[in-house]
Order: structure tokens, then sequence, then C-alpha cells
């Protein structure tokens, strides 16, 4: 248990020890609205794009819509989780629509960023 400003915290072990054994979640830094595109086929629109996160660095942009990855396409939202999850800290080729025209970038799933402040 932790007290802070008068407030107690309880963290069960089993989520410290996932999380010392896990460290942060990858993420790909953009906000994302689930779309069909043409009659079957689902799609990630991208919303917003978060500076200086892996998605810049891709070059994606906003109205981009991921599709999939190389390996398989999205059946829902919860498969880019999945994707970037398993890219880790690695690289992670997405395929994508922009405009009428379908791509691919690889982008470097980078970690959740902490703040560090200067002692």
């Amino acid at each position: 248990m932790v007290v802070s400003g008068g407030l107690a915290l309880a963290v069960p072990a089993a989520s410290v020890a996932e999380f010392i054994r896990n460290g942060c979640a990858p993420r790909l830094g953009v906000a994302l609205r689930p779309v069909r595109v043409g009659s079957h086929r689902f799609g990630l629109l991208i919303m917003e794009v978060e500076p200086g996160s892996a998605a810049e660095r891709s070059s994606l942009f906003v109205g981009d819509i991921l599709l999939g990855t190389t390996s398989a396409a999205f059946r829902d939202a919860a498969d880019l989780g999945e994707a970037v999850a398993a890219a880790g800290a690695g690289c992670l080729t997405l395929r994508f629509l922009r405009g009428d025209r379908a791509r691919e970038r690889k982008a470097t799933v980078s970690f959740a960023e902490t703040r560090r402040v200067a002692a």
C-alpha cells in the first residue's frame, strides 16, 4: 500500500509483477474510428496523429484508413492493438488506404513515453 497526500492506494501484486515483466505498453500514437471500406472490408480511419509518435515518424496522416498488417486484415479495432503488442518495440508493417491508393508503411513501434523530471 502506498500513501500519498492522504490517499491510500493498493495495487494487486499480480499487476505489479506483470508491469515489471512487460514494462510499458507499445503504442502507435493515433486516434481511430472504425469504418467500412466498400461493402465488405473493415478499416480504421486515422482521426489524429500524436506529434513525435511512431505513426508520425512513419508518415501516416489523418484521413488514412488502416486495413491490416502484411500478415492479416483487421476485423475490428482490437486487431490493431494486438498487432502493436506483438511487434513489441520492433517494426510493424501496416497496410492502408490514402485516398483511393493502397499503400504500406513500416512503423517502428515505440513504448509509451514517461515524463522525466530533472533533479
